[in-house]
């Protein structure tokens, strides 16, 4: 037991010697800012002034790491002070023929840069019709309690503290996004699948493909589950009472 204790202190001083040559280990960052989460007051902040903004009064990831996350592909910059800098992602909806609706769905996904870290993620205008300043932030709070299964890639959030009220229904989810990509039917409710790409492509030249899934009760049309795969990895929050609270 005694040589396992040691190879594994000796294993795990190597690794931090690697992270810290490499200029820091991006999943302790990550890791880090889902702990702040879990103390959501002390660590951010959110308005719905003008957009729906998440604020980070401590920041901690780079602009590196929102590259990582965003596959590489460039953003638009632009030079607010000396000291911040806003990069704005295009996400350009995305549909199985022609554009079948009217009215333009596409996500600008605004991130703020403060000497080199991350303090500000501002949503569209149109999220803040049916979700406001208490609701983002309660859903942001509880990704700090979010189990994560590193063997299967998934880290899923029970969003406990939400009101039924507060909970958008399947027509309000399409008043923001607008009409799926795709539909699919499941036990007890319907899937919604949304796709993306981001307007600037990659240095190698190709875009980048995002999907989110959206799942909803048959008999209450609320919101149920909502899955965001991002790179390797699921991200799952489930919003059904009776899911949250077991």
């Amino acid at each position: 037991m005694g040589k396992l204790l040691s190879r594994r202190r000796i294993l795990i001083s190597f690794l931090l010697i690697l992270c810290l040559g490499a200029g820091g280990c991006r999943l302790f960052r990550f890791l880090e800012v889902k702990g702040q989460l879990g103390n959501f007051s002390e660590n951010f902040s959110v308005s719905d002034h003008d957009a729906l903004r998440l604020i980070f009064k401590n920041p901690v990831l780079l602009s590196e790491d929102m590259e990582w996350l965003m596959v590489y592909s460039p953003p638009v910059k632009n030079r607010i002070s000396e000291e911040a800098e806003l990069w704005t992602y295009h996400l350009v909806k995305r549909y199985p023929g022609r554009k079948s609706e009217s009215g333009n769905f596409d996500l600008p996904l605004g991130m703020k840069f403060c000497r080199g870290k991350l303090c500000e993620v501002a949503f569209p205008d149109r999220f803040t019709k049916y979700i406001n300043k208490e609701v983002l932030g309660k859903v942001m709070s509880s990704v700090g309690g979010a189990e994560v299964k590193k063997l299967a890639k998934t880290s899923t959030a029970a969003v406990k503290s939400l009101e039924p009220k507060e909970i958008p229904n399947f027509s309000e989810v399409i008043e923001i996004l607008g009409r799926p990509y795709a539909k699919l039917n499941e036990d007890g409710g319907r899937v919604f699948v949304y796709k993306y790409r981001l307007r600037e492509k990659t240095p190698e030249g190709k875009y980048i493909v995002f999907r989110l899934l959206l799942s909803f009760n048959e008999k209450t049309d609320k919101l149920k589950k909502l899955v965001l795969p991002l790179r390797s990895v699921k991200l799952a929050m489930n919003f059904e009472p009776d899911v949250a609270r077991r």
